[in-house]
Order: structure tokens, then sequence, then C-alpha cells
């Protein structure tokens, strides 16, 4: 990725936006917009440090993590929407 510096920076821009607008949003819900805002910003860092090789495997393995959490998430939603009562 260290040779797709424009399109990391166009990135970073756009991670840039993502928190201009959960900041914004967080003043009317606050509560359900931080955790975007914080995320926002640990994902701009990360971007923006994509030419170091440290920083590249870190985001590897936190992609890693975040599918699988992401998957758990769906697992025990489906199990919850759909048990029987």
């Amino acid at each position: 990725m260290a040779e797709e510096k424009d399109l990391l920076f166009l990135v970073a821009l756009v991670a840039f936006g993502v928190i201009l607008a959960s900041g914004l949003a967080a003043f009317l819900q606050w509560m359900v917009v931080i955790p975007i805002t914080l995320v926002a910003i640990l994902f701009t860092g990360l971007l923006l440090k994509q030419n170091n090789d440290k920083v590249v495997h870190f985001s590897e393995n936190l992609e890693k993590w975040a599918f699988i959490a992401a998957l758990l998430f769906f697992i025990v939603a489906f199990i919850v929407l759909y048990k029987p009562a």
C-alpha cells in the first residue's frame, strides 16, 4: 500500500469526513454516534500511517478480528431474532 499514496490520502480524507459528520450528529444523538466517531479517529490514524510495515500488519490483524466480531454479532442476532417463543 505504500505505492498508493494518493489513494491513501483520499481514503484518509473520507475517514476525516466521517469524523466531522459524526461529530456534528453527536450533538443530538451522542450515545449512538460517539462509537462511530472514535472508530473513525482510529481508522484515520491507521490510514495515514500505511507506509509503515508494522502498521500494515496491525491493520490486517484488526481487519481479521473485526470480521470475526461482525460474524459473531450476526450469528447471535439471528439466534435472538429467530428463537422459538
